[in-house]
């Protein structure tokens, strides 16, 4: 060293060079790195300006954990290196252990370096954070020391200056940027205007920087300016030009152009006319609607999308319900066929329950797959005669075989009050029965579940209670929402969705009628509905012999091979001729071969459906044979298409006898009597 500095003149020199030409602080902290690598180890390097006599701000630094600090409650940590020009601070979390100041901050501060500046650098001061070994001596005694640190501070000011000078420049740029932006979006009218023979001769835009309008407009005509697309729209265009011939007016007039950029123009003009009357071009203004015209046509795409996934649930749907009711109809069919067999008691026991539960099963498959009713968002009820008595017996003894003796014991009570006959909904009453009953089995395990039915006035009383787990008080008024259940822990004894009582709930209310529960936790719970009924009396009938229908010759279009053998068995119940045939096109050679008296005509079929073949035999063979569609698409549009080819009835799936029988009836024969 020379002269015993720390730092020799030549390098204080080299190095006082670099940094001034520093152009940011990162080369800054790499000189700074370089010129104390010979002294002392450190973390990091902060660089504090005074703001007042006991306030600090940080101005720069190599660590972001002093980045934007404000040091006025850390005046007092510095208060010996204030007053002394250096100090060492070993402990800075010690001295401020009892505080509410950041620790990790303090925690960086611990083993620094403090110096305080002169006048010349307004008394700022430079930290050294995080040394390894205490210095050993001063440094402040050293002139090219403090000459280097001075510099040091001088450039980190002169930067930190130019920076804040730079991001507001910046940030005042970008504003004016966007407010001239948005002028320019909201007020993008020009003007324009054309000569004799409607070519533009003037175009005065809104930014002069921005002459892409004149280059495209000067010297040609609007029918000049359309893209490839627009030329499509040919009486579009015609209208334009013979409101162009006719010297007319137009107003927002809107058209894609054909240049290098995607742009939509909107035209308005007015008529121009010298003073003896002479047509002298017209006068306009124009606006880029480019924005708003990609927005209508991506809404427009969007809904097309949206359409288009609409239909492609709804043939979902529809071929979801075919291929549901198809078995099903073999399934009801065939139970109703066992039916009429000799059947032990216990065998007769048994069909009830499998044709109950199917019946049930088609209920609620009905409601999922009516797609017309789930657009809608409501139900409809059927109103017919529903035996009451019947169904409430049949629908219980499905859950006689959960009670288990000296466990839990099912009790039934039907008071003789009840009718036997009313009208209503069936399948929604059955369904209303089978989940509150379900409802109470699931969640009680000992004592005992009762159902009671009874006639208050003119409603219904159904009575369900059980010993079962119960339900709290907090929790009885989210017991009907859609999706909830009382316990909602993934480890709860009892899985579901928790749609059934919301469901219920939801049929009560369109039936008219209520339901409500009480329930006590760990003692049980009671559900009670109440339905108005209208009680349907049954005349007795004398003297009234069976319809007898005379025999029929009948073509079957059916693919479905179970079905064949349900529907011949049916029909041969009924002492009719069958014939089968497989596609539409097999239909139609029968047909052209054969004398049928009635088509069952299968919709969707291979290598032809139904509807296709039933409008050949109407259009092409011009025959008048009554033909009834079996289906298992169950949507009205379904119907409409049959009943539009040319069918007679529908017959939707699963087909019952009776309901065949009255279909042929009402064709062919009438109900004699003695």
């Amino acid at each position: 060293m020379q002269n015993g500095s720390l730092i020799s003149s030549s390098k204080l020199q080299r190095t006082l060079i670099k940094i001034n030409s520093s152009n940011d602080f990162e080369q800054l902290y790499s000189e700074i790195d370089r010129a104390m690598a010979e002294l002392f180890s450190y973390q990091a390097c902060v660089v504090l300006a005074s703001r007042s006599k006991d306030a600090y701000r940080t101005i720069a630094t190599s660590s972001i954990l002093f980045n934007d600090e404000s040091w006025y409650e850390y005046v007092d940590l510095f208060a010996r290196g204030i007053s002394e020009n250096e100090q060492f601070i070993p402990h800075a979390v010690s001295e401020y252990d009892q505080t509410s100041i950041n620790k990790t901050l303090l925690s960086g501060l611990n083993n620094s370096l403090v110096f305080k500046l002169s006048e010349l650098c307004g008394q700022g001061i430079i930290l050294f954070t995080g040394l390894l070994d205490p210095p050993s001596d001063t440094y402040t005694n050293d002139l090219n020391f403090i000459t280097l640190l001075e510099q040091v501070y001088l450039k980190a000011d002169q930067l930190q200056k130019s920076h804040s000078r730079t991001s507001s420049l910046l940030s005042l740029i970008a504003n004016m940027t966007e407010r001239a932006d948005l002028f320019k979006e909201l007020a993008s009218e020009w003007f324009w205007r054309t000569d004799t023979e409607n070519i533009f001769t003037c175009v005065d835009e809104l930014a002069p920087h921005d002459d892409l309008y004149s280059q495209f407009f000067i010297g040609k005509s609007a029918l000049k300016l359309r893209s490839d697309n627009e030329m499509q729209h040919l009486r579009k265009w015609a209208q334009f030009r013979h409101i162009l011939t006719q010297h007319g007016d137009f107003f927002e007039f809107e058209f894609e152009l054909g240049c290098q950029r995607h742009l939509w123009i909107s035209l308005s003009g007015k008529a121009q006319f010298t003073s003896l009357g002479e047509f002298n071009g017209y006068m306009g203004i124009a606006k880029d609607i480019t924005y708003a015209k990609d927005r209508e046509i991506a809404y427009k795409q969007a809904k097309e999308k949206a359409e288009s996934a609409n239909s492609a649930k709804s043939q979902f749907l529809a071929v979801m319900s075919h291929e549901i009711r198809t078995p099903m109809n073999a399934i009801l069919g065939m139970v109703e066929l066992l039916n009429d067999t000799q059947l032990t008691n216990q065998q007769k026991e048994w069909l009830s329950y499998a044709q109950s539960s199917a019946n049930l099963l088609l209920g609620l498959i009905s409601d999922v797959l009516d797609f017309s009713k789930i657009e809608a968002g409501t139900l409809t009820l059927d109103n017919s005669e529903v035996h009451l008595k019947e169904l409430i017996h049949s629908i219980a003894a499905q859950f006689e075989s959960h009670s288990e003796a000296g466990k839990l014991n099912f009790e039934q009570i039907i008071e003789q009050s009840v009718p036997s006959i009313v009208k209503g909904d069936s399948t929604r009453l059955g369904q209303i029965l089978f989940n509150l009953l379900g409802n109470a089995f699931k969640f009680t395990s000992y004592g005992r579940v009762t159902l009671h039915v009874s006639v208050i006035e003119n409603s219904v009383k159904i009575q369900i209670s059980d010993t079962g787990i119960g339900i709290a008080e907090q929790d009885l008024s989210r017991l009907f929402k859609p999706f909830n259940q009382v316990s909602d822990s993934v480890k709860r004894k009892q899985q579901g969705v928790g749609l059934g009582l919301s469901i219920t709930k939801k049929l009560i209310e369109l039936m008219q009628g209520s339901i409500t529960c009480s329930s006590l936790l760990g003692v049980g719970t009671t559900f009670t509905v109440s339905l108005p009924f209208e009680k349907v009396c049954i005349p007795e009938i004398e003297n009234e012999v069976p319809v007898k229908q005379r025999t029929l010759s009948i073509l079957v279009a059916e693919d479905n091979k179970p079905n064949q053998v349900l529907i011949e068995a049916l029909l041969k119940k009924l002492n009719h001729k069958v014939t089968l045939t497989e596609t539409g096109s097999e239909a139609l050679n029968a047909i052209k071969a054969n004398d049928f008296d009635l088509v069952l005509m299968d919709m969707m079929m291979p290598v032809m459906d139904g509807l296709t073949a039933t409008k050949y035999i109407r259009e092409e063979m011009s025959l008048t044979i009554p033909i009834f569609a079996l289906t298992a698409n169950a949507g009205q549009s379904d119907k409409v298409n049959c009943l539009n080819a040319g069918m007679n009835k529908v017959l939707t799936k699963p087909i019952r006898f009776i309901e065949l029988s009255n279909a042929i009836s009402s064709l062919y024969d009438a109900p004699v009597k003695k």
